[in-house]
C-alpha cells in the first residue's frame, strides 16, 4: 500500500494530535513540588458542567499561589471533595502537587496531598 502527499499529511496531522494530547495530559506529572502555604480562600470554578475546585494559598515568602484540587486517573486521587472540605481558610498546610501554573490557559498545579502544619 502506498500513500500519497494527502494521506503522508493527514497521518503527520494524526501523529502530531495524538503527541500533544500524550504529551499535555502526561508530561506535568513529572513537575512536582511542596510547599508550606496559609491557605486564604477556597472556590468552586464552574464552566458549564464542569467544576475545578481551586485552593487559594500565600507562602511564606509571601507569594500567592493558587492549586487546583481535581481528582486524577494517574495518580489515583479520587478524593477531591474531601481535601477540599478539610482545608480550613487561615490554617497552615504542607501542600504537594504537580503540574505547571500557565495563566493564559488557566492551569494550575494540581495538589495530591495535603497535612495541616501543627503549630
Amino acid at each position: 500500500m502506498r500513500l500519497n502527499s494527502q494521506g503522508c499529511a493527514r497521518a503527520a496531522v494524526v501523529g502530531l494530535a495524538l503527541l500533544a494530547v500524550t504529551t499535555c495530559s502526561t508530561l506535568p506529572h513529572f513537575s512536582r513540588e511542596v510547599y508550606t502555604a496559609r491557605v486564604t480562600d477556597k472556590q468552586v470554578k464552574r464552566k458549564d458542567k464542569d467544576d475545578k475546585y481551586l485552593v487559594f494559598t500565600k507562602l511564606n515568602d509571601g507569594s500567592v499561589r493558587v492549586f487546583e484540587n481535581t481528582d486524577s486517573l494517574l495518580e489515583f486521587k479520587w478524593n477531591s471533595s474531601d481535601v477540599q472540605g478539610q482545608l480550613e481558610v487561615g490554617k497552615n498546610y504542607n501542600i504537594s502537587a504537580y503540574g505547571w501554573r500557565i495563566p493564559f490557559f488557566s492551569c494550575y498545579e494540581n495538589i495530591t496531598e495535603v497535612a495541616e502544619v501543627k503549630k
